[in-house]
């Protein structure tokens, strides 16, 4: 007896069944690309952008305000010497003029001087030096403010308001006092808010040209002055002896 051989059932699909796979597959497939560059950039993002809660909490607690840090600035504090030298055997910065004054407008004009009093602004302590290269003049100095809020707020809107020409700081001897303009060269300014001081810098060119973001000593200067010297040395001391 012959016996007959047993064979699965062909499944045939029809070419409708086929392309439906096939774009099912494919969407799958792109779902999972999709979802893969996201987490990617998300991840990429994170480590690029400080976080709000590190931002915050990079500020000191003992200069944040003047109700925990009250003495005042004194000239001696912040320029204590005729020379101002970063490191050691360094062509110095040199000190030409002090000036400690409690009216703020008298280094400001325009509504930033008006921004400076509505956050409590009592005191302003500056010195005039030429810079070790290029002869490059600069006015630097610290706000004392009421509190980092108030410093922080200056800080985000002095861009605007010198880009306007409805405000700026003011070198010593200029005039300060609201809706007067500014005497001597055309400067380049640069400020930063640390606890509640705001501290910042005018750098002029010898020649009185315009001092532009190119200029191959501005961003020297300012990194110099302001970071390295007014905040390391001098603000940050208050935060490390309280």
């Amino acid at each position: 007896m012959s016996h007959a051989a047993h064979r699965a059932p062909t499944v045939v699909l029809e070419p409708r069944q086929t392309l439906q796979l096939l774009l099912t597959g494919l969407a799958a497939l792109i779902l999972t690309s999709i979802v893969g560059l996201v987490g990617y950039f998300v991840v990429v993002e994170q480590l690029r952008t400080p976080s709000t809660t590190s931002s915050v909490r990079s500020t000191p607690a003992e200069i944040s305000s003047r109700a925990v840090d009250p003495a005042p600035l004194t000239r001696q504090e912040v320029f204590p010497a005729p020379e101002i030298q970063l490191v050691a055997g360094a062509p110095p910065y040199r000190v030409s003029v002090t000036h400690m004054d409690s009216d703020c407008a008298q280094a400001t004009s325009g509504e930033l001087t008006t921004m400076l009093a509505d956050n409590g602004c009592d005191q302003i302590v500056r010195a005039t030096m030429t810079a070790p290269y290029g002869g490059y003049e600069v006015t630097a100095g610290i706000f004392n403010l009421d509190n980092d809020i108030g410093a922080e707020a200056t800080t985000e809107r002095a861009g605007n308001l010198i880009e306007s020409g409805r405000g700026t700081f003011t070198p010593i001897g200029a005039l300060g006092s609201f809706g007067d303009e500014p005497t001597g060269p055309v400067a380049q300014a640069g400020w930063r808010a640390r606890g509640h001081f705001l501290i910042y810098c005018l750098i002029s060119r010898p020649d009185g040209r315009l001092v532009g973001d190119d200029d191959p000593y501005a961003g020297r200067i300012t990194a110099d002055i302001i970071d390295q010297y007014l905040v390391d040395k001098v603000v940050n001391a208050r935060s490390r002896n309280p």
